[in-house]
Formats: C-alpha cells, structure tokens, sequence
C-alpha cells in the first residue's frame, strides 16, 4: 500500500508523456506532410482522460489510506506531494495544447485539400457568365 500512489502517478505520467508523442507525430511537424494532418482521434482523447485520472487518483488514494501508509513514505508523500500536483497540472496543460495545435493543423489541412480540390474540378472555372446570373446560395 505504500507504493500504490507513487505507482499511479508514474503510469499517469507515462500515459501524459505517450499522449503528447502521438499529437506531436500525428501532427507531422518535421516530415513535411502538413497537408495530411488529420484531426485528433478518439484514442488520443481517451488516453488524455485516463492520464488525467491516473494522475488525479494518487492524491485520492493517499487521503483515503495516508494512516496505513508507513511513516517514511507518508512524510515523502507529503513532502512531494505539491511538486508532484505542479508537475501533473502541467503534463496535462501540455496534453491539451498538443491536442489544441494537432486540431488546428487538422482544420488548416482539411481547408487547403477542400481549396485545392475545387480549384482542380472543372467547374470552378473563374469567368463563366452562367454563374453570374445564379441567384445566392445564402438565401
């Protein structure tokens, strides 16, 4: 029981740190191929949940069993314990701002394919006086 906190903050910590890699590849910073970032999957959304309560849970589980948890490990939890919250906070802000920038990659992506697929279809053409006389698609 001593180590149960310490070992769901590592494993949150990991699953944090994989969330941020899969953004960061997903969104294809280095290779070139902006034009085929995709949007933020499903898997990636739920990896984020489960860091978040992987790393939320330690602190839950320490208030709920701190009086059988020996004296050593209760005093370094406690000494660690605002360090640990910080480096957690900051894990996830990290998460959602990888998410953030996959997601705005993605609509930029997704607007230059739609640009360069109607530029490329015949009927875009620019100067037909049939469009002229089409009334508004507004209305």
């Amino acid at each position: 029981m001593n180590a149960l906190p310490a070992m769901l903050w590592i494993i949150g910590a990991a699953v944090a740190l994989l969330v941020c890699v899969m953004t960061v590849m997903n969104s294809h910073y280095r290779d070139g191929r902006a034009s085929e970032v995709r949007p933020v999957s499903w898997t990636v959304i739920g990896g984020h949940v489960a860091s978040f309560v992987l790393l939320a849970a330690p602190y839950v589980v320490y208030l709920a069993n701190s009086e059988s948890i020996g004296a050593h490990a209760r005093s370094l939890y406690t000494k660690l314990g605002w360090a640990s919250a910080a480096v957690a906070v900051a894990l996830v802000m990290v998460e959602l701002v990888l998410m953030y920038l996959q997601a705005r990659r993605a609509m930029l992506a997704q607007e230059a394919r739609a640009t360069a697929q109607q530029d490329a279809s015949p009927s875009s053409k620019r100067g037909d006086a049939d469009d002229d006389d089409k009334p508004s698609s507004l209305w």
